[in-house]
């Protein structure tokens, strides 16, 4: 008997060595399909390169491929298929947690195979609408999580881009994109647009603390920048456009993150065994607050949770359906010190209790009318809601009120598009949104706190508008080296009875090989809030009924160069004309410097314009032999006129951001993968008005001088990020460590003014520290 306990107790370790030592592996999988007509392609090579043996496969009828049992690590993957340019996707992360989902989009050649020889190419940054001529690229969800400063935060990773800068530094997630404020941002998610998706996106001026989705449910996105394709409307500045990816439909998958940024908790995989349709879903929930109230912090930490969802529903004929959600909201509420003696500054006596909520949902359906044409139509509801209530206590307990703002939109969207491939030299893309506004406002701030100790009342009414655009987009191949895209949005603004035609015409020439010169412009525009347009004077009537809304001329050339398979250079000089910008008259306030609290009690016209002028450069190395780097640079000059006619800066011409970041992967013990990651952004410092010091002392409380609007910038600024990231891969389990230090040079902040109550002056207020973040994730 103890023999045969003894004989099963080694056969139990030497089993569990055994599973320990094993090698873990999993499974490649995705789907292939035509670039233009999004239609499936069977009978496609999928082959891993460097393995040995050589692992692969080919897809099936319906385009899907799938390759088990394939070593965790790092591997290339090309994909051919006759008459079609191959690809090549490389350094594609295979961890044990999760298996790898690849879709790939092939485009059909040019001439016949007799004719032409074609080499794959790699192109990592390459946006995924197809219609995109420059100025785009997309991104990928492993990247969010590699590149230091990303906080696993979609937009921080959009400021390493080239023409990108945030808005106030690494407390806030707000956009810049080429000198233009980010409420110019479109977002867009699942193909329809969406409300700035950020916690506390109404204080932030569109950006926020965080996206209120985690970057894991996304799929490869894009980010446009400039002059983009005519299915973007009611956008100015850049375009965000990013897609929440599937479930998987063939294995339950979840995974637990715990870190400094509060819990996530994930899970994804088949309604039912052996079925096609998923689900995905990701809840979070931040301690932030928390986290400040057990520091004994002085000031307001927020607190914010979401939650976000697909599910992915195929059937036989009916075409595909899928519906989906977001919806978050956040807080952050500071009281003063009840002694008006440990005051130091009027950033100390401000009280105030601020709270946002986002949501959006809908349903999508995708369907095949033949080989060479799809139908998307979408139904989604959208809703966004902000309130602010805020006081300066002064050191007499008086109170003076700077805004009771309470603002609620809602949003109902219609869209559908019919996509056609003529041939292989040409595909449009034709579609209609209708957009449903309707606002609950309730709105009282004050125009000049410090001047005024009272709030006027701005907006108060409920009602409905709409927006429809309709739009016409091509892409005519008309040799093999040159490529055109053309197209129109038009669009129709219901409150001020506006009709915009938005022409947009690109082209690319790709004179010699891994050379390239494309050329693109676009007409665009952007609705202000919509509180602008139902502004109302003390008797109710309405201020600007026929406000119009901002456009703007994009004018932008591009020089790319594949300087290897893995490394390319774009040079990006553009130039941006504004105009029917809405101002102040004969003041030099401009919505182009937009402040969520702007408030207005005179009537505002169009008379304000602005231009941006710069060159961006980006040299990139795609992950290769475990390193990479990108290096982006952005030298422009923004400049505005407001309601007098004065040229000046805009609030955010830094004129110059230089960003160098990169990183070293190294295998441990043999399954692991540990990495090294930093970035330096060396970039021109904020502008701000000065204050009226005479005033300010006055009040004691920060008033500007608007006559010198943004004359004052800070000196350069060096920030640099440090991130450690170590995975440890067991059978189907895959543990993820993450430590970043965001500003580890501890480069001051500012983030305005404040009335300093020692010195009776107003001082630049700032803060200088290390912003941690840490996360332990477990995907199993």
């Amino acid at each position: 008997m103890k023999l045969k306990i003894k004989l099963s107790i080694c056969f139990f370790f030497m089993a569990a060595l055994g599973a320990w030592s094993q090698k873990p592996v999993q499974t490649i999988k995705g789907r292939v399909l035509d670039a233009d007509s999004e239609i499936s392609l069977p009978g496609v090579n999928v082959v891993i390169l460097d393995t040995d043996p050589q692992l692969g496969t080919i897809s099936d009828m319906d385009g899907y491929f799938f390759i088990e049992e394939v070593p965790v690590g790092r591997y290339t993957i090309q994909v051919s298929f006759l008459g079609y340019e191959p690809a090549v996707f490389s350094e594609i992360l295979v961890g044990s947690g999760k298996e790898v989902v690849l879709n790939v989009s092939l485009k059909e050649t040019f001439q016949k195979l007799s004719e032409v020889v074609v080499t794959p190419e790699q192109r990592k940054d390459k946006a995924q609408n197809n219609m995109a001529t420059l100025s785009a690229r997309s991104f990928t969800v492993e990247e969010a999580g590699r590149f230091a400063g990303g906080w696993n935060d979609p937009s921080r990773l959009a400021g390493s881009f080239a023409g990108v800068s945030m808005a106030e530094g690494v407390n806030d997630n707000a956009i810049v994109v080429r000198g233009n404020s980010p409420k110019g941002l479109l977002w867009r998610l699942e193909g329809v647009e969406i409300p700035a998706p950020n916690h506390l996106n109404g204080v932030n001026n569109g950006g926020g603390i965080e996206t209120v989705f985690s970057v894991n449910m996304l799929d490869n996105s894009d980010f446009f920048t400039g002059a983009f394709p005519a299915e973007y409307g009611n956008a100015m500045s850049g375009v965000f456009d990013m897609k929440l990816r599937k479930g998987n439909n063939a294995k339950r998958e979840s995974a637990i993150q715990i870190g400094s940024q509060g819990i996530d908790i994930g899970s994804e995989g088949p309604f039912k065994k052996g079925g096609d349709a998923s689900y995905l879903f990701n809840y979070r929930y931040s301690t932030m607050g928390l986290v400040g109230q057990l520091a004994d912090l002085d000031v307001g930490l927020p607190t914010y949770q979401d939650l976000s969802f697909k599910m992915h529903l195929p059937t036989d004929g009916a075409g595909t359906f899928s519906i989906w959600g977001i919806g978050g909201f956040s807080s952050v509420a500071y009281d003063p010190d009840s002694n008006p003696d440990n005051w130091e500054t009027s950033w100390d006596n401000n009280k105030y209790d601020t709270g946002s909520k986002i949501a959006a949902g809908g349903l999508n359906h995708r369907i095949n009318l033949n080989v060479k044409s799809y139908l998307f139509s979408s139904a989604v509801y959208t809703y966004d809601g902000f309130t602010n209530e805020s006081v300066q206590i002064q050191r007499n307990g008086e109170q003076i009120p700077i805004a009771d703002h309470n603002e609620e939109n809602y949003r109902m969207v219609l869209s559908s598009y019919l996509n056609h491939k003529f041939g292989n030299r040409h595909t449009n893309r034709t579609g209609v949104n209708y957009t449903n506004l309707s606002f609950d406002l309730d709105i009282q701030g004050n125009p000049d706190p410090g001047v005024e100790d009272e709030l006027i009342r701005i907006a108060d009414q409920k009602g409905n508008s709409y927006q429809l655009q309709v739009y016409s987009q091509s892409k005519v191949r008309i040799k093999p080296t040159f490529d055109l895209n053309i197209g129109i949005n038009l669009s129709y603004f219901g409150l001020n009875n506006e009709f915009l035609p938005e022409p947009r015409v690109g082209m690319t020439w790709r004179f010699i090989p891994k050379h390239s010169f494309s050329l693109a412009y676009g007409k665009h525009s952007r609705l202000e809030p919509l509180r602008f347009y139902l502004a109302q004077n003390t008797n109710g009537e309405y201020l600007n009924p026929d406000l119009k809304v901002t456009k703007a001329d994009h004018f932008v050339f591009s020089y790319d160069w594949r300087i290897s398979d893995n490394v390319s250079l774009k040079l990006e000089p553009y130039y941006q004309r504004l105009y029917d910008v809405p101002v102040l008259p004969n003041s030099s306030e401009s919505l182009i410097n937009y402040q969520w609290d702007m408030y207005f009690d005179q009537a505002l016209n169009n008379e304000g314009t602005g231009s941006n002028i710069g060159l961006d450069v980006t040299i990139e190395r795609y992950m290769k032999q475990g390193y990479y780097y990108m290096m982006t640079a952005s030298f422009f000059d923004s400049k505005y006129k407001g309601g007098d006619g004065i040229e000046r800066n805009t609030s955010y011409n830094r004129n110059m951001v230089i960003n160098l970041l990169g990183g070293k992967e190294w295998k441990v013990r043999e399954n692991n993968l540990f990495s090294i990651n930093a970035k330096l952004a060396y970039m021109g410092g904020n502008r701000f008005t000065p204050p009226d010091q005479e005033l300010s002392q006055e009040s004691e409380m920060v008033v500007l001088d608007e006559s010198r609007a943004f004359e004052w910038q800070e000196e350069n600024k060096l920030f640099v990020d440090l991130a450690f990231n170590y995975r440890i891969n067991r059978k189907s389990v895959s543990h993820i460590l993450i430590l970043q230090g965001k500003n580890i040079l501890m480069t001051e902040e500012m983030f305005g003014w404040a009335y300093d109550f020692e010195q009776q002056k107003a001082v630049p207020h700032g803060m200088t520290m290390i912003y941690p973040f840490f996360s332990y994730r477990l995907e199993f």
